[in-house]
């Protein structure tokens, strides 16, 4: 039976997610006020068969779905098995009411769920989380990318705010295709599904919550990237306090060519390294950004544009990061290309081999700017386009046969005091991304 927006069946939701994704573990989200007391009970009695310790975990679960200024979106996941659902609301009658109360608002759903056996996973949605409430207890995930967009800024806002972050990836698709969703032709979805990894002791239920109570966990946009973060020997989502330096280690195993690791303290970009080298004539153009923040329509960017050359050649020309059937490029003659392409926090673009030296422009919908071949290709160009963090860099195209296992340290001599997060932020040549979750480090006065 179809849940609320959602195409197929539950049994084919699940079976898709172990079967044909490949996934180790896996929810059914679809929005409360579409699920009446005969389809909840459903939902608990397709999870329980599914579950299989060891091989695959299903947690029962629902997505909490009010407007954003009522709360917002937020997928409640259950430890076990519960028959009550706390809606936000219903989107149909029932012959026999359910007794159980509607929960609108944040502050009475927040607080009714506080003493539940529940974890709520909050994220840019159809109506993204408002962060102006928070309930710490049940309230340790954020999402950082899915098929809504990459939102980065999200998960800033709630360092900013102090909160305690773990960070995720997930589908938040309605095709039935959790952990290989596509956006289709971006009516309502932008970019490829995420995936959240887990350091967990067990593939069990018990396990995997027990490793996202702890914020043991951290996303990708969609790739298999192995990340190992550790401050001090203490894991992502650990707190401590030290009076020392902080030492700082990563390891990445990429699924491609690790182009760039930041890491992060708070927003900061407390140090970046850049791997590998670059292809001697080879020419990059990359554009992204999201337009403002919000759902996906309010984050698309569309970058249709073309880059032309007046005297040098281009030679074999392909996409990298594209993510739609609708993200297209091709060559017009020897010195110009032209794409059709969009993107919403994530970024994407083009390689080619050129030839020569010269004039080049680079026109689109968001910025229009002049090069010249020769600089481009000794160091890259960077234009800020406005919005969310929109830019284009014209420049070196980096090797793709470069390191994809990367081990890094990082002592943090800053003479610090209060408590400060430290996070990694991982990109791959093919524009694949990887983000930990933080290690809380508190610095005493000195």
């Amino acid at each position: 039976t179809d849940i609320g927006c959602g195409a197929g069946s539950l049994e084919e939701h699940f079976a898709y997610a172990r079967k044909v994704a490949g996934l180790q573990f896996a929810s059914q989200q679809a929005n409360d006020h579409y699920v009446g007391a005969e389809v909840w009970d459903h939902v608990r009695q397709v999870s329980r068969d599914f579950d299989a310790p060891g091989r695959f975990a299903c947690f029962l679960g629902c997505e909490w779905s009010p407007p954003t200024e009522d709360g917002g979106d937020r997928n409640v996941i259950y430890r076990g098995d519960e028959r009550r659902l706390r809606r936000s609301g219903r989107f149909f009658q029932e012959e026999e009411p359910d007794p159980e109360p509607d929960l609108p608002r944040a502050p009475e759903f927040l607080a009714a769920m506080r003493g539940e056996e529940v974890i709520l996973n909050l994220h840019v949605g159809g109506r993204p989380t408002n962060l102006d409430y928070h309930e710490p207890v049940i309230e340790p995930l954020f999402e950082i990318h899915s098929t809504h967009a990459t939102s980065e800024w999200f998960v800033e806002d709630a360092l900013r705010r102090g909160y305690k972050v773990g960070v995720t990836g997930g589908s938040d698709g309605v095709m039935g295709r959790p952990g290989a969703c596509q956006p289709g032709r971006r009516m309502s979805r932008t970019v490829r599904n995420g995936l959240t990894a887990v350091h967990a002791e067990e593939l069990t239920r018990e396990g995997l919550w027990r490793a996202f109570r702890a914020r043991r966990c951290y996303a990708t946009s969609g790739e298999r990237i192995l990340l190992q973060v550790d401050v001090d020997g203490r894991a992502m989502g650990e707190e401590y306090e030290t009076g020392g330096r902080p030492l700082v280690r990563i390891q990445v195993e990429g699924t491609a060519a690790v182009e760039r690791v930041d890491l992060l303290r708070g927003v900061e970009v407390l140090c970046s390294w850049r791997t590998g080298r670059v292809q001697a004539g080879s020419l990059r153009v990359l554009w992204g950004g999201a337009e403002k923040r919000g759902t996906a329509r309010d984050q698309l960017v569309v970058w249709d544009g073309a880059v032309q050359l007046e005297e040098g050649l281009i030679v074999d020309a392909r996409g990298i990061g594209l993510q739609s059937g609708a993200d297209r490029i091709r060559q017009d003659g020897p010195r110009s290309l032209r794409w059709n392409a969009a993107t919403g926090g994530n970024d994407m673009g083009l390689v080619c081999r050129v030839e020569g030296a010269g004039a080049g422009r680079f026109e689109s919908r968001q910025c229009s700017f002049d090069f010249r071949l020769e600089q481009v290709l000794r160091a890259p160009m960077v234009v800020e386009a406005g919005g969310e963090g929109k830019f284009v860099e014209v420049g070196p195209a980096p090797a793709e046969d470069g390191p994809q296992r990367i081990e890094l340290e990082y002592r943090d001599t800053s003479p610090l005091e209060g408590e400060w997060p430290y996070w990694v932020r991982v990109v791959q040549v093919d524009r694949a991304r990887a983000w930990s979750s933080p290690v809380y480090v508190r610095r005493p006065r000195s």
